[in-house]
């Protein structure tokens, strides 16, 4: 499968309403987001993202449910080593969707609550997508998805040994020990050794 920078899905099938047609389209594919993309999105990554959508109408005149998920390698920086750590995230979604084709033709994550109303009526969760053209490109929304999902460290393996003291990998050099600088004492907390503290006090 080729990869490609976008993941629309042609709902105009859904929005015919026409009988005997299938009530939900399927997509899936390999989205490699441009790096301008990852920037913005704070994002980097080991290879294109995995995903897979469902639009499905709910039996409203323009209301569905748009339901995913998005996998793929993030590189992050090691927790302990601070070299680049992949780490496996696979996340997913379900929104109710709208089609408002008065609306600009992106999909939009409408967050509630709304102002003034607006399609309350549609709501029953928290959030819900908008839609103004039957052609809706939901690569931003699975590299929001993706990026929310990320954990907030990694490691580059569970047995990493991190830095010295003095900065030194030591998964590359375990036998390195880090010496004193200039002399002083190997602990901040060395200087209070000889410290005469009167307990009674």
């Amino acid at each position: 499968m080729v990869p490609r920078q976008d993941a629309i899905l042609n709902l105009s099938r859904l929005l015919s309403h026409a009988p005997g047609l299938d009530p939900e389209v399927v997509g899936d594919g390999m989205l490699a987001p441009t790096a301008a993309q990852l920037e913005a999105d704070g994002l980097r990554l080991h290879g294109p993202l995995s995903w897979h959508v469902v639009v499905r109408s709910t039996g409203g005149t323009d209301d569905f449910l748009a339901e995913g998920e998005v996998s793929g390698t993030a590189v992050m920086e090691c927790r302990r080593c601070l070299s680049d750590a992949f780490v496996e995230v696979k996340a997913s979604f379900i929104y109710p969707m709208v089609y408002r084709p008065a609306q600009e033709a992106n999909l939009l994550l409408l967050e509630a609550p709304l102002r003034d109303g607006e399609l309350e009526e549609a709501l029953d969760q928290d959030d819900v997508l908008a839609f103004g053209a039957p052609e809706a490109d939901f690569g931003p929304l699975l590299r929001q998805v993706f990026a929310i999902d990320l954990p907030l460290t990694g490691l580059c393996r569970p047995d990493c040994r991190g830095l010295s003291v003095d900065g030194v990998d030591l998964n590359q050099h375990p036998d390195h020990v880090a010496p004193n600088a200039e002399g002083g004492p190997a602990s901040p907390f060395e200087v209070l050794k000889d410290l005469d503290v009167d307990s009674r006090s």
